[in-house]
């Protein structure tokens, strides 16, 4: 008896009769109601490149879908995206509009950056109602050569971990004081200080509990510039391969065919190339597993008995080990899969003799609950044998649930369908396929083939010489691979584009699901009635409570207004409800918007506390694609950090770019500290931790704040009385007394009351206030207003500045033709071109151009798309860039 989908997910239900059908029509109702309530969203980011260096800036467009069919979503509008440091702190943080599930970012990447490997992380807040591994995140390597200028090269010696010092002409850094600590999560480990000795080079003592924990090293160059570095460190002194065994269906089962797979690991968490020994307890060789170049294979085993198995891996780097496979079970149902045929899926159920008991077993395929396939049979018989055509499944990962007849989950068993037919056609036409230097070159793309009812589809394009950057393109991974896989599977997956470069390796793509977690239902959770805990989010809204002042009780009834500072005249009213609570939904506003929330009780009287909720973040937790983390970023990417000190001193010739500022040495000769910070300071860091403070006593003899400020603040540059920074070139944010400030107030603040001014400018004190701090951050701190705050808190009145949408920044395109004003004097661009909004139209047409720049080399044209019924591409080709 067969139950099965429909097209357009309408679940098809049989009319029958009988107490176990009504069970199966019940669950599956169950089911397909848990998928309906929560339904999977997915994100892809299309990057213009996969490694950048400080001063350049991150291109991305978003693509965010629902369910296994991959259809663009229309249940969240909001997408956040997190740039993650080395130190895992979140140092970049977007929330990008989303238009039928397609959004467009940018991210600058600033002078003060750590080189090294970041987390690039997308969700949406629905998503967070998941495990934060199915979130989109890349690693990308940062390299910095505008303050930093310094390469290392690091590594286990012996007993220490070694750290070789360099500037960017590989010279030594003899004799550099160099600050120390080893942490592990929240928990410092060690610290300590050494210096480097005459070949740059200093050993930090290495202990077994140092094992994955990190390294980070403060000391200045050059240029007296502070620079941090972080270093993943290894996982122990002595470090061995590995091996980790997993039977088909979760256990061996006696008296039968199993598969199994196995993962053989280098210690980073890499794969290894090997061949595994099954040896029987007689000494004999039962099977022989030979795994790819990524560590993964399998096989079939015979277990005659119940006794302990053993195996001998052979690693291809000549070294070996010795393992005890899983424990083999006397009962129970076991299950192997061949998804080698193109229009049929096979199972076959081994049932032990003591459960062929003619009950009911059910065979289901379905992916989070939404049912495409269910049959049963009676355990009648050693051997069940089941088939469903792949026409009647979707692409994708999918679970086999084998349930027994009291519908409980026996076995479950990941697969993945490929179909071709689910790939979005794309023919990309180039106007030349050689090109010189400044040269016009025209792409035409067609999308869609004639059978198509029609074509329309999003699509974004990135042009790169490839000649000039570092390309990762097997582990950044694509469209295809993170929607298929990395959306679905826990864990890191080693060079995720290898399973979809040819047919022949989805027998290599069935391993990886065998060895690692899939997302799968949680069928304990069927009959949860509970709303999920974040919902999907529409616009932008703020929520709070009113509370009668100075108590808990709420302020049912109260008036509350929210106003724009920018103007007052733009003000939304609501009413409190019973309990207080108040919300403001279907805003739009920029991040640097902020408002005015007053509240007035049913009186008038603003006798009322404003909570307002705050906003929550996910955390942050282990990196999934920690095996991939690379240490000495700017010594892997030296080229890239030489060719873009060319390409950056030409923008500033230009006045397109800001200088890197060059912090000149200092020699102190006071015998004792006379810029001091307030003890009254609101400064995040603690006070006094600043690039530079400016004290009362500095501060006696100005007319006007600004006016006295004007030229004292390194690095700090001030158009119509507000400061701006000369690194990034926007408005800085301004905090009086802990409350935050437009910069043209500061002219209103009299210099008399003023007790110290903290600069805040290095990405080690700005990275505490977010996104507030990207520009860099002025704290001021008067005499007496910490004391004025605590004798004085006002009534029905707060300020806040909540998190809007982020402003994009327009890519920049030269155009080399007779009268242009939009040309580079020097053209040296990595990025060549970056197109994110590319709609075919209704013929699935659409084109873009770009011009080439100065150098020669191979252009990289990658394009990436999605269309409207989640069929996807992702296509590359070349172009030939000659000199002239």
């Amino acid at each position: 008896m067969i139950w099965k989908t429909l097209p357009f997910l309408t679940l098809f239900m049989l009319i029958i009769s009988g107490a176990r059908a009504q069970d199966i029509q019940g669950l599956l109702a169950k089911i397909n109601a848990y998928h309906d309530s929560r339904p999977i969203e997915k994100i892809h980011l299309h990057l213009d490149k996969t490694s950048y260096t400080a001063g350049e800036t991150i291109w991305f467009k978003a693509y965010e879908v629902v369910g296994v069919e991959n259809l663009l979503s229309n249940l969240s509008k909001i997408m956040y995206v997190d740039l993650i440091d080395p130190k895992d702190r979140v140092i970049s943080a977007l929330k990008i509009p989303l238009t039928s599930g397609l959004g467009v970012g940018d991210i600058s990447l600033v002078d003060t950056l750590i080189e090294g490997t970041y987390q690039l992380r997308a969700y949406s807040n629905w998503m967070r109602n998941d495990s934060s591994s199915y979130f989109f995140n890349q690693n990308i390597e940062i390299s910095n050569g505008r303050l930093d200028n310094v390469l290392t090269q690091s590594g286990l010696q012996g007993e220490n971990y070694s750290i070789v010092l360099q500037d960017l002409n590989k010279n030594p850094l003899a004799d550099v004081s160099v600050r120390y600590q080893i942490t592990q999560g929240d928990k410092s480990l060690k610290r300590g200080r050494v210096n480097s000795d005459a070949n740059g080079r200093i050993g930090i003592p290495f202990r077994e509990e140092y094992g994955n924990a990190k390294l980070a090293i403060n000391f200045d160059n050059k240029q007296q510039a502070p620079i941090q570095k972080v270093f993943k460190l290894p996982a122990a002194q002595q470090q061995e391969n590995s091996v980790q065994f997993f039977p088909e269906g979760g256990h061996l089962l006696a008296g039968s065919i199993n598969k199994l797979a196995i993962k053989a690991l280098r210690p980073n968490g890499l794969g290894i190339a090997a061949k595994t020994f099954i040896i029987a307890p007689s000494g004999d060789t039962a099977a022989m597993i030979s795994t790819n170049a990524l560590g993964m294979g399998s096989s079939p085993l015979f277990v005659d008995g119940t006794q302990a198995l053993r195996a001998i891996t052979l690693f291809d780097d000549g070294t070996r080990v010795e393992s005890s496979l899983p424990a083999i079970t006397p009962s129970g149902l076991n299950i192997q899969v061949n998804n080698g045929n193109k229009a049929k899926l096979f199972a076959q159920i081994n049932l032990s003799s003591d459960k062929q008991d003619n009950s009911d077993i059910y065979f289901m395929v379905q992916y989070n609950g939404r049912v495409y396939y269910v049959s049963k049979q009676a355990a009648s018989k050693n051997e069940l044998i089941f088939s469903v055509a792949k026409a009647e499944l979707p692409a994708g990962i999918l679970t086999i649930s084998i349930l027994n007849s009291r519908m409980q989950p026996l076995i479950e068993r990941p697969v993945f369908i490929a179909k071709d037919e689910d790939a979005l056609p794309l023919s990309v036409t180039l106007s030349s396929q050689s090109s010189q230097p400044r040269s016009k070159v025209s792409v035409e793309l067609q999308a869609g083939s004639g059978t198509d009812t029609t074509r329309y589809a999003a699509l974004s394009a990135a042009v790169i010489n490839r000649s000039k950057t570092d390309i990762d393109s097997a582990n950044a991974g694509n469209i295809h691979t993170n929607l298929f896989l990395a959306a679905d599977i826990k864990g890191h997956i080693e060079n995720p584009s290898y399973y979809f470069a040819d047919e022949s390796h989805l027998t290599d793509l069935d391993n990886l699901l065998l060895t690692q977690a899939w997302r799968k239902i949680d069928w304990s959770r069927l009959d949860e009635k509970a709303e999920p805990a974040f919902l999907p989010e529409q616009s932008i809204s703020i929520s709070g409570q009113a509370r009668k002042l100075g108590r808990k009780a709420p302020a049912s009834g109260a008036k509350i207004t929210l106003v724009s500072t920018q103007n007052f005249m733009d003000f939304v009213d609501t009413v409190a409800t019973e309990d207080g609570n108040f919300v403001f939904d279907e805003l739009a506003f920029a991040d640097s918007a902020k408002f005015l929330i007053t509240a007035k009780d049913e009186k008038g009287k603003n006798n009322i506390d404003i909570i307002v909720s705050p906003a929550t973040t996910p955390k942050i937790g282990p990196n999934k694609n920690e095996p991939a983390v690379k240490n000495d970023v700017n010594s892997l990417l030296l080229d890239e950090i030489l060719q873009s000190k060319n390409y950056f001193a030409g923008l500033e010739s230009q006045g397109l770019m800001e200088k890197s500022i060059a912090i000149e040495e200092v020699v102190v000769t006071a015998t004792r500290p006379r810029h001091k910070a307030s003890e009254s300071s609101a400064n995040l860091n603690g006070p006094g931790n600043a690039d530079q403070v400016i004290s009362a006593e500095e501060l006696e003899t100005c007319p006007t704040l600004d006016i006295c400020l004007n030229g004292r603040l390194l690095g700090v540059m001030f158009r119509n009385g507000v400061p701006y920074s000369t690194r990034g070139g926007g408005a800085m944010q301004i905090i009086l007394d802990g409350m935050y400030i437009e910069g043209d107030q500061l002219s209103m603040i009299s210099p008399i009351d003023v007790q110290s001014v903290e600069v805040l400018r290095n990405i080690n004190y700005t990275a505490i206030y977010g996104s507030y701090g990207a520009n860099g951050v002025i704290v001021i701190t008067t005499k007496t207003g910490r004391d004025a705050i605590r004798n004085y808190t006002p009534k029905g009145i707060i300020t806040l500045q909540p998190k809007g949408y982020h402003l994009n920044k327009t890519f920049y395109k030269p155009v080399y033709e007779v009268g242009s004003e939009t040309a580079l004097n020097q053209d040296l661009r990595t990025t060549i071109h970056w197109e994110p909004n590319l709609i075919a139209d209704k013929e699935g047409k659409a084109a873009f151009d770009f011009y080439t720049a100065d150098e020669a080399g191979t252009y990289l044209i990658t394009i990436e798309g999605i269309d409207f019924g989640g069929r996807m591409v992702h296509k590359t080709l070349t172009l030939e860039v000659k000199p002239q």
